[in-house]
């Protein structure tokens, strides 16, 4: 058993960059030298890469639950890496006054040294351990040894007891964030749902008509104020059967483009690309694909650890109150799938979406409830850069390469619309809906200016 979580750890610690699983290494071959003073500038945030592509790759090949429950808990795990380092940010200030609920974090010893990135190290550990899904007694056991590989590494130019020192701080910000985190109401039940009889209220889909899900997650603690009560616009294009009708011509694009025989190659697999199709082993589980693209853009910019761990938790806020107010706005409007509407008024009473339906409302959309918000985030953080998502390099796909990130999030938006899932104007207000919420997040100010 031992030497097959040995195996285990050295095969995942020494896979290709490209794999986006490595190690971050200098031209001399180990970890970025850190610094042990205060200065934030001269903290590299390797560490932290190296973690976040150390548990994509790890987790690849595990079955993962519904997306909200996975996103929700790396907003945990980013806002716990934050403040594992955050006190080392010249000018820097915690969460805690920022976010609902949200305790006052254990403090360091201002009298004695810490390494930060020893602090994330231990941190990440511990947080990922807490709130990854479904490990294993072997994966637990890599991480473990993941994280003491990095100490080891850290060791050859720090003192032991500043690092020692600097372990048990991160440790105890993981312990605090997770006492926090089982009081947020999370809930993924549907014990609100009241069906409509109304002709344009949602109602189980083929093929399988499922019950609803997660109606409850509405009533779940967000992490912003703004949260409590957001809610998308009213649905801009009136219901309407008329086949003259703007609505009638929105579900005609969806049958044309998304249905299980009409759509085509390129429009699969774009449509495969963004939902992450094909299962254990195949399709990258909620939320890596996410977590990677938010990794590549830090990693291409170049961040230090204050601004890699200030974003991780930024586009975690993103995730969980995303979703919130998503399914707020689900069952408020209680919008009806376009493969209702195609099969009762568009005269094709046996149309099948490309991909199948989730069991929820259509308006507004779950996929770019997370895209929007977070990809905005990265937006006002570094501009509407060139962006490269790799997220499937690892089993010989090709990058999908965009000239912006807000390109990038049109492409997944428009990609449930290719699946026979939403209707465009749908994902056009989800998008808004993203931005809108990305900019709240921006007004928290957790670093000094010198770090923008």
């Amino acid at each position: 058993m031992q030497l097959t979580v040995l195996l285990l750890f050295v095969v995942l610690y020494s896979c290709k960059k490209e794999d986006r699983s490595s190690e971050p290494m200098t031209s001399e071959g180990s970890l970025s030298k850190p610094k042990h003073s205060a200065k934030l500038s001269e903290e590299s945030a390797d560490v932290v890469y190296q973690w976040y592509n150390y548990m994509t790759t790890l987790q690849r090949n595990s079955a993962q639950p519904n997306p909200l429950v996975a996103t929700r808990r790396f907003a945990y795990i980013g806002i716990g890496l934050f403040e594992s380092v955050q006190p080392g940010i010249n000018g820097g200030s915690s969460f805690g006054p920022k976010l609902i609920d949200m305790p006052v974090m254990p403090k360091p010893d201002n009298s004695k040294e810490y390494l930060w990135s020893a602090s994330a190290n231990a941190a990440l550990a511990s947080l990922f351990k807490m709130f990854a899904l479904n490990l294993s007694l072997a994966d637990s056991a890599s991480i473990d040894a993941n994280e003491l590989a990095t100490y080891n590494q850290l060791k050859l130019t720090t003192p032991e007891d500043v690092l020692i020192r600097s372990q048990a701080f991160g440790r105890s910000i993981a312990t605090a964030i997770k006492n926090w985190s089982a009081t947020d109401n999370f809930s993924t039940a549907s014990t609100s749902y009241i069906q409509l009889t109304d002709p344009w209220a949602w109602v189980p889909t083929p093929t399988g008509f499922a019950a609803p899900f997660a109606a409850d997650l509405r009533y779940s603690r967000p992490l912003l104020k703004y949260s409590l009560t957001a809610l998308a616009p009213p649905i801009p294009i009136p219901f309407s059967v008329d086949p003259n009708s703007a609505f009638y011509a929105e579900a005609k694009e969806v049958q044309d483009f998304g249905g299980s025989l009409t759509a085509t190659a390129a429009n699969k697999a774009t449509a495969n690309w963004w939902a992450d199709v094909g299962g254990v082993g195949v399709g990258v589980p909620a939320p890596y694909h996410l977590i990677s693209l938010v990794t590549t853009v830090l990693e291409s910019q170049h961040s230090g650890l204050w601004k890699a761990a200030e974003v991780y938790a930024k586009t975690g806020i993103a995730l969980k109150d995303g979703a919130i107010i998503t399914f707020r706005s689900k069952f408020h409007y209680n919008l009806l799938r376009p493969i209702t509407y195609i099969r009762q008024h568009n005269n094709d009473a046996n149309w099948l979406s490309y991909l199948p339906n989730p069991a929820y409302p259509d308006y507004t959309s779950g996929l770019v409830g997370f895209y929007g918000p977070l990809t905005q985030v990265l937006i006002n953080e570094f501009g509407d850069i060139p962006i490269t998502d790799n997220t499937y390099g690892w089993r010989g796909d090709q990058p999908r390469q965009f000239n912006s990130i807000s390109q990038l999030r049109l492409e997944a938006a428009l990609s449930r619309v290719y699946a026979g899932l939403h209707y465009r104007f749908t994902q056009m207000v989800s998008i808004d809906m993203g931005i809108e919420l990305a900019n709240e997040i921006d007004k928290i100010r957790v670093v000094g200016p010198e770090y923008k």
